[in-house]
């Protein structure tokens, strides 16, 4: 037997709920064949069905009153014959592993299993209260990893929305008060880093995984309606068809008021925090060897193919039957019994140096610098020179919401639909650059030159940026450098081989080995526009072997894949969970205190105690 083809990107992430759900909310009765059409597309476990699923879940649980008997029986019977897990029969294109999705089955496992626990589960004859106790055993084991490491999907403005709804479901209709308390925790750190990185309403940030529109145009973020709800000053009104509905209608959950203080605050602040772990640091981090434990972590940073990973990824596959899942699928290249038999996996990684090494999303340590006037964001260090898939890098973010950044754009490895969008040309990075930030100051290399993988396609000797000239006040170009202007506010890239304009957004420049400096500011710091670009182009940019180096108001200098020096001192590359004014958190944190304005919220996640404080 064979999966059913994949159905695409558009229709995966299509509606996840339906607009009727708000009327519901309000205690009317609705038109239910949206809800019917949602169960069709669950029962034909495509991918993203779960995304569809805990929805609901949600209008089962929340509203079951006034619901027609015909269509809760349509919902049990979805719920019953659903696959929550991958080791459970069948064959599919669901993807269960990645965080968001290993978020979201477990929690419709444990919502289903409570809900029905005296039936029987019909895809693997399991009761439901065993199914209830799975899936809480899943979720207590993901959030404890989130709390102490942060989201592998850091900053996502795309699949935060797919964490908060589970979370928000949970908050409300788990019937094990510890599940919900902490639940609410980790969820209040996702409208954490929302507001630790907003700029003019938006959540704008480096990210580990982000896709070409929302990076462009954060009004097309996926998280803008959680932002809404949150901190309430987004024009708009909210789509009941998103996944978020599942946020927006809870009972029992309230965003903090000092998380909403943060994401209000005016003034400059750095911001500095970490997430995830490095592939080096797993087995350390979580000594348990099991593939419901150790397996899912690393494919919950997406990393299958890399060496420290191979032989598990391969574990995992044939003791859960996976072999013909269509993500998966490529893997039968390696799955061979002589290989596994003679631990010839990861040298063979070595030799062939797959491309798909760099999806895995590794241990990010971002640093954001966020002022009233802009916003530059960044991820130190990120692996340079490594191959790369949907990570964010950078952001430089202005007045009027106008986003610029950079890539080396890359080719998608595969060409069926279920694996073709990245990295591409505005997605991610065929190879990593080396990136390090001072404040309004980043520096940037790029090192193209790495052996070609297997799988790789054609590498462009090319750096491009998007810039939209459309929403820019105000361009000036040199031959090396292009400055800009936004309402106040300033940015400079500069460069030591020419520019060339390429597209209406886009400038580009060519090379094996290419270097940057990228320089913000603004007229609240005491220079006007023509000032700061003679200020920055008359600074002092140059390369000597791996360095790159430049004299501004300090030394900068940026030694790749080394280090980072301003002024001689090295700067730390790697951060606590959490250094800004706001919350201090060293790294694995038992408990998390966050503090703004004389209000205060204390995370005590070992004891499930979360508390709010006014001084």
């Amino acid at each position: 037997m064979e999966p059913k083809p994949d159905i695409g990107m558009k229709i995966k992430m299509g509606n996840k709920c339906f607009a009727g759900i708000r009327d519901l909310d309000e205690g009317r009765s609705i038109d239910e064949t949206e809800i019917g059409e949602l169960c069709a597309f669950v029962d034909d476990r495509p991918d993203c069905a779960d995304f569809r699923l805990i929805c609901l879940l949600k209008a089962l649980l929340a509203y079951e009153d006034l619901l027609s008997d015909k269509i809760k029986a349509t919902l049990k019977s979805t719920i019953l014959h659903f696959k929550y897990s991958m080791s459970e029969p069948g064959i599919d294109s669901m993807c269960f592993w990645s965080e968001n999705h290993q978020l979201l089955v477990a929690s419709c496992e444990y919502l289903a299993g409570q809900t029905f626990p005296e039936e029987i589960f019909l895809n693997n004859g399991m009761l439901g209260s065993l199914h209830r106790d799975h899936g809480e055993k899943t979720l207590f084991s993901w959030m404890e990893k989130r709390f102490r490491f942060g989201f592998a999907e850091w900053h996502s403005n795309t699949y935060y929305e797919e964490d908060a709804a589970p979370l928000a479901v949970l908050i409300d209709h788990a019937q094990n008060p510890e599940i919900g308390a902490k639940a609410a925790m980790i969820l209040d750190l996702l409208f954490l880093d929302m507001a630790h990185h907003r700029f003019d309403g938006r959540f704008v940030a480096a990210s580990g995984r982000c896709y070409e529109k929302q990076k462009k145009d954060s009004a097309l973020a996926d998280v803008n309606d959680l932002l809404r709800y949150a901190f309430g000053d987004m024009p708009g009104e909210p789509d009941y068809r998103r996944i978020s509905a599942c946020v927006l209608l809870s009972k029992k959950y309230r965003v903090p008021d000092v998380i909403r203080r943060i994401a209000a605050a005016t003034g400059t602040f750095v911001i500095k925090d970490s997430f995830g772990l490095n592939l080096s640091e797993v087995k350390k981090a979580i000594p348990d060897p099991a593939l419901e434990e150790r397996g899912l972590w690393y494919w919950a940073m997406e990393a299958f193919t890399n060496v420290e990973t191979i032989e598990t990824t391969v574990d995992m596959v044939n003791a859960w039957q996976m072999q013909k899942n269509a993500f998966l699928k490529g893997l039968s290249v390696v799955n061979k019994l002589f290989l596994r038999k003679l631990r010839l996996l990861p040298p063979l990684l070595r030799i062939l140096n797959p491309a798909t090494q760099g999806v895995a999303i590794e241990r990010a340590n971002t640093y954001t610098y966020r002022t009233d006037d802009y916003l530059l964001s960044s991820v130190r260090h990120h692996h340079p020179k490594h191959f790369g898939d949907q990570e964010h890098l950078w952001q430089a973010t202005m007045p009027h919401h106008v986003n610029i950044f950079s890539t080396h754009p890359g080719c998608p490895m595969f060409d069926d639909s279920a694996r073709n969008f990245s990295p591409d040309h505005w997605v991610g990075n065929g190879i990593k650059p080396d990136i390090a930030q001072e404040k309004n100051v980043l520096l940037m290399t790029y090192d193209l030159r790495k052996r070609k993988g297997y799988l790789e396609r054609s590498r462009q000797n090319q750096v491009h940026f998007f810039l939209p000239f459309s929403q820019i006040d105000e361009v000036l170009f040199q031959e090396t450098a292009v400055y800009l202007r936004v309402k106040e506010s300033y940015l400079a890239i500069r460069s030591l081989v020419p520019l060339e304009r390429t597209g209406p957004d886009e400038i580009a420049f060519f090379g094996s080995r290419l270097h940057f400096a990228v320089v913000m500011g603004a007229r609240s710091e005491g220079m006007d526009f023509h000032g700061f670009c003679a200020k920055v182009s008359q600074a002092s940019l140059s390369v000597s072997g791996r360095s790159l180096n430049l004299d501004l108001d300090k030394r900068y200098c940026l030694v790749y894949d080394k280090g980072f020096y301003v002024d001689g001192t090295a700067i730390p590359a790697e951060f606590p969970r959490f250094d800004t004014p706001f919350v201090k958190a060293r790294r694995e944190p038992k408990a998390i205190r966050i503090e703004q304005d004389g209000v205060s919220l204390t995370l005590d996640y070992p004891n499930g105690i979360r508390r709010e404080e006014r001084s």
